[in-house]
């Protein structure tokens, strides 16, 4: 099955009704529950960034709800990075200035894995040229 990575800026704004981009990254995540949209990938590094703002916004039951949610659901894949992922992220880090060191994960696990597309609403992944990024909810496997 297809599968595409998604970024704290859609997991946060699905779950928090009070984000800007709420209404944009809910149709996203029903797209992949459905399976209109391809399987989920989600690092461990975007699921900490995830629970610590849920924890900060909206408390830790809202946290513990959506990691539930996560867990729960097939269609959503909880990943690492090998140690070979880990030193091309450190070294993405050093090089794109506009990349976080959790964007430089996400960018170095697509390398790594052969993945091309990404769910995110950061639009500093758009440096980086082999990074297909999607804020809608379009499923890049079947457009159209």
């Amino acid at each position: 099955m297809p599968r595409a990575l998604v970024d704290t800026t859609v997991l946060f704004a699905a779950a928090y009704r009070r984000d800007g981009a709420h209404d944009d990254a809910l149709p996203i995540l029903r797209g992949i529950d459905s399976a209109d949209l391809p399987e989920a990938v989600v690092l461990d590094y975007v699921l900490a960034e995830t629970l610590n703002g849920l924890i900060t916004h909206a408390g830790h039951g809202a946290a513990v709800d959506f990691l539930d949610r996560v867990e729960g659901n097939a269609r959503f894949h909880l990943d690492s990075l090998t140690a070979e992922a880990f030193a091309t992220a450190k070294a993405l880090f050093r090089r794109f200035e506009r990349l976080s060191f959790v964007d430089a994960c996400i960018v170095a696990y697509m390398r790594t894995e052969g993945l091309g597309y990404l769910y995110a609403f950061d639009d500093d992944f758009d440096a980086v040229g082999d990074v297909y990024r999607l804020d809608t909810a379009t499923n890049p496997y079947h457009p159209g």
